[in-house]
């Protein structure tokens, strides 16, 4: 990792508290720890999840288990562009809030040569359902794959003259 790479997630840890004392103070911790969502369906979402904490050696985070389940469901990693991304991801897809706005500000500054995949996630946000009015802790049971399927905007066409005509 580079100086503002090293940067970037010395800002994320250090604001996660202060994050979670303003912003997540009337939020529910979950309570689950990743061999909890191990138990779950091999097809899950929460499956996926423990698979995800086990292997980037995280635990979930009180009141923040919704970041990593996001980090699942979109197929996106840990990297600190790929953090940063899913933020552009997440304003895209309609998401507002303060904590964004300064993640995607100083994410941008000290990570400016990624400006094009921040703009392709961006993008690819726009093109999806609201990704974050999801209740994830009530859908860790179901599948992933029916999940990102309801996740992608299906394009509606208007009918073709010629189909509404009734030819016997």
């Amino acid at each position: 990792m580079n100086f503002r790479e090293k940067s970037c997630a010395w800002l994320f840890e250090k604001s996660e508290s202060p994050y979670r004392f303003f912003f997540k103070r009337k939020k529910k911790a979950w309570g689950l720890s990743s061999s909890d969502l191990e138990k779950f369906p091999k097809e899950s979402l929460g499956y996926a999840t423990s698979q995800f904490l086990i292997i980037n050696k995280f635990e979930l985070l009180d009141k923040l288990e919704s970041h990593d389940v996001m980090h699942v469901l979109l197929g996106m990693q840990t990297t600190v562009k790929e953090e940063i991304g899913m933020q552009f991801l997440l304003l895209g897809n309609g998401k507002r809030s303060f904590y964004l706005y300064a993640t995607i500000i100083l994410g941008f500054l000290l990570q400016a040569e990624h400006y094009r995949y921040f703009t392709y996630c961006f993008r690819r946000g726009k093109k999806l359902n609201p990704v974050h009015s999801i209740d994830f802790h009530a859908s860790l049971s179901e599948n992933l794959s029916d999940l990102r399927s309801t996740l992608k905007k299906v394009t509606a066409y208007p009918k073709s003259k010629i189909l509404e005509l009734n030819i016997d």
